[in-house]
């Protein structure tokens, strides 16, 4: 009789499907530890980097037996977990995985499998067995169909005594992907974030005091006895260094809470300052909001909590800056695990960013929310710039599978479909946003009246946003400070004290300098942002007159041509060669402005802006390089590109690296003399970061004073190009702003050779 057979590649290509990404897979394996109710798992890696390596998860859950193992991990699809209730035995947890691709995770990571299992006997019996097992993957792949007799080799199924301690061990070993630095960072990272963080789930009281909508959100559905809980750790290869969330809370200046309910079809939010930001503005208010008919299509239940910063974090070291700006963002999680890519470096389900770079003056997903907003008044038509971007938020939304039937995961478990049950979860959380932005511009709205009129009266040439008060207190603080310390030095040494009086002199002198090091960044890189976004505008309507101007110059240049063949008309040699020169100046002048109309639609279509992809560095180099060839030419330097074509930038605008590289290209030529040299080049670190470094032989900028050349307004030359103009001093700020959102380094570095100046540029 005849039947389907199934190949035995459908395995790989499922698995290739239903599993996205190596963390995912890891995680669906965590999940399989979460379901048979552990409280505890343990993920062990060893020698990731290399083919002999292996990973070892193990958890103290209800374990297997040989029959649950065969029915549940060894059958693809397994409905298993959608039986009954769908809840774990013990705690009554929703099963997190429906599609049993356990198995699939598995395959993804490795070739092999080797498994031992303890069975819970409250929940299987007392006499119920264990299981040892193990599976080939490369062998199963060499078998043409699953009916193949070489298969009941590749598997291997035992039962055996069942310890005291229940539990499962999965050993993955011979891992297919040979992880680099680079790739196992970013999965160490993915996995560490795959629970919420503890600071989200319950907000310390140095934080806040004030009264919450919920003083935990609600995570996970979970019923029957009480759950004690889920914990995670990594070891090994694993194992993660500090994390700063504690630094995220205590920076907070605001906190937004959401409460979504499907049953009552209400949402709630609330606002509420913190007491860092009450320090600051004292008559700060809690602000509570009902929305008792959302407009949308459907309403999920759901509880998030946002932590809002406002302006810059102080005194951090560099690694904690960087972990903040990868920890920034608002993710999205399901019965407690983490989906991808919600929050993720560069993501913006939530158009945040999209809005904060159109400087939008109102709140579009605000204006269309029918919420009672009187309390704050109709006189503030500017409300909508006080908006802040993704990297000053970091929260969570918190989903589980009851009210949520709509939402529906993706094949590959990366994200949810985009449909209306979706997009109304995303529009309820942004209401929430721009209802926090509403009620900050409110709370300020006192301090940014009184700059408004500072400004009016000429005592204030810049405006100043509200995340650049404390600057400007502290610099005050510092001065005030100062005239007292220089007071008190001047009694101590009328009074015949000169050693307390040189000691008041010194500390004087230090809050000086405390406070000139502050007044320097309150030029307001937001303000200066808005002047360039306008001129980027201008930019782009200028493309068109450029073509037009190329359409020109190519109509003059066939003109010249044409004249020159009519020999007959120039019987002087002179005017032929006058003819010549005019015509080498009109070919000249065409290239240029083919170059720079080049760049401009580079940096300008819709394209640029739009879509973050991996650039090869080499190209991005060469493409800003065209741009500031002729000045280069003019004052023969030349300008040397030794990036390897395989280094690649993370994700980025392929605009905004080559903005990165003509600034840099461009500070170098006019710091070069006649005949200079400038010098491009990349390498890739054992750790995966890639380096890039552009030096030249122009003028030396000394290392110890680099730093203040990426202050706004800081220019390096003095001289005008007339070809390159001077500086504004914005490029090196623009530069590491840039680099900076991606978690990239820019610094001044020890030049090699007889170069004189390097900046060297950090992807990690």
């Amino acid at each position: 009789m005849a039947r389907f057979t199934v190949d035995t590649h459908l395995f790989r290509e499922l698995g290739e499907l239903l599993v996205g990404r190596d963390s995912t897979a890891l995680v669906e394996l965590i999940k399989n530890s979460y379901d048979a109710d552990a409280t505890e798992v343990t993920v062990y890696g060893e020698d990731l980097g290399k083919a002999s390596g292996k990973i070892i998860i193990t958890d103290d859950g209800i374990g297997m037996t040989p029959d649950t193992f065969t029915s549940g991990f060894l059958r693809i699809a397994s409905r298993i977990k959608e039986e009954g209730k769908r809840r774990s035995p013990c705690y009554g947890r929703r099963y997190t995985g429906a599609k049993g691709i356990g198995r699939l995770a598995a395959q993804k990571l490795a070739f092999n499998l080797n498994l031992v299992s303890a069975p819970y006997s409250e929940v299987f019996g007392e006499d119920a067995s264990g299981v040892e097992a193990s599976i080939d993957w490369k062998q199963i792949d060499a078998c043409e169909t699953l009916e193949d007799d070489e298969i009941d080799d590749a598997i291997r199924v035992e039962g055996v005594d069942a310890d005291d301690d229940a539990g499962t061990e999965i050993e993955l070993n011979k891992l297919r992907g040979k992880w680099t630095a680079a790739e196992r960072a970013r999965v160490i990272h993915e996995v560490t974030t795959f629970q919420p963080p503890d600071v989200l789930l319950g907000i310390p009281k140095r934080v806040t005091s004030e009264e919450l909508l919920f003083d935990e959100p609600t995570v996970r559905d979970v019923e029957g006895q009480e759950d004690p809980g889920f914990k995670i750790n990594l070891e090994g290869d694993f194992a993660v260094g500090e994390e700063y969330w504690k630094v995220v809370a205590e920076a907070a200046d605001w906190i937004l809470e959401v409460d979504s309910d499907n049953e009552s079809g209400t949402v709630s939010y609330l606002i509420t300052p913190t007491k860092a930001f009450l320090k600051q503005c004292p008559n700060a208010e809690q602000h509570e909001f009902h929305w008792d008919e959302p407009t949308v299509d459907f309403i999920p239940t759901f509880n998030a909590r946002i932590l809002i910063r406002e302006g810059l974090t102080k005194g951090l070291k560099d690694n904690q800056r960087r972990w903040l700006v990868k920890s920034a963002g608002v993710r999205v999680y399901m019965e407690g695990f983490r989906v991808l890519p919600y929050g993720d470096s560069g993501d913006d389900w939530l158009e945040i960013d999209r809005d904060y770079t159109q400087r939008l003056r109102t709140l579009r997903f605000l204006t269309e929310a029918d919420l009672d907003l009187s309390r704050f008044g109709e006189d503030d038509a500017d409300f909508g710039l006080t908006a802040l971007r993704n990297s000053s938020y970091f929260g969570a939304v918190f989903l589980t599978n009851n009210g949520t039937d709509e939402l529906s995961m993706l094949v590959n478990r990366e994200g949810f479909i985009p449909n209306a049950a979706f997009m109304s979860m995303r529009d309820i959380v942004r209401v929430g946003i721009d209802l926090s932005v509403r009620t900050r511009a409110y709370e300020n709205r006192e301090d940014r009246q009184k700059r408004r009129e500072e400004r009016s009266d000429g005592k204030q040439d810049a405006d100043t946003p509200p995340e650049r008060l404390n600057l400007r207190e502290a610099a005050e603080s510092s001065r005030d400070k100062a005239l007292v310390l220089a007071k008190q030095s001047r009694q101590a040494a009328a009074a015949g004290d000169h050693k307390k009086a040189e000691k008041l002199i010194i500390s004087a002198g230090k809050e000086i300098l405390r406070g000139t090091e502050l007044a320097s960044e309150l030029i307001t890189d937001r303000s200066v942002m808005q002047v360039l976004a306008g001129v980027g505008l201008q930019m782009a309507a200028f493309v068109h007159e450029l073509n037009a101007l190329i359409g020109m110059a190519q109509a003059v240049e066939a003109a010249i041509v044409s004249l020159q063949k009519q020999g007959t008309l120039f019987v002087d040699e002179r005017e032929r060669k006058e003819l010549a020169k005019l015509s080498q100046h009109v070919s000249d002048l065409r290239r240029v402005v083919e170059r720079q109309a080049s760049y401009l639609k580079d940096v300008t279509s819709p394209d640029a802006r739009r879509r973050r992809s991996r650039q090869k560095l080499s190209e991005r180099f060469a493409a800003a390089e065209k741009l500031i060839h002729r000045a280069a030419e003019k004052r023969k330097i030349t300008i040397e590109n030794s990036i390897s074509p395989s280094l690649k930038s993370p994700p980025i605008f392929p605009a905004e690296l080559t903005v990165v590289f003509s600034n840099l290209l461009s500070n170098a030529v006019k710091a070069c003399r006649r005949g200079g040299r400038v010098h491009g080049k990349g390498r890739k670190k054992p750790n995966g970061n890639v380096v890039i470094t552009i030096q030249n032989t122009g003028v030396r900028v000394k290392l110890k004073d680099a730093e203040k050349w990426f202050l706004p307004f800081k220019s390096t030359t003095v001289e005008s190009d007339p070809l390159l103009g001077q500086g504004m001093g914005m490029g090196l700020p623009i530069v590491r702003n840039i680099l900076e959102e991606y978690g990239a380094r820019v610094s001044f570095v020890e030049p090699s050779g007889d170069y004189t100046t390097a900046v060297e540029i950090v992807f990690e």
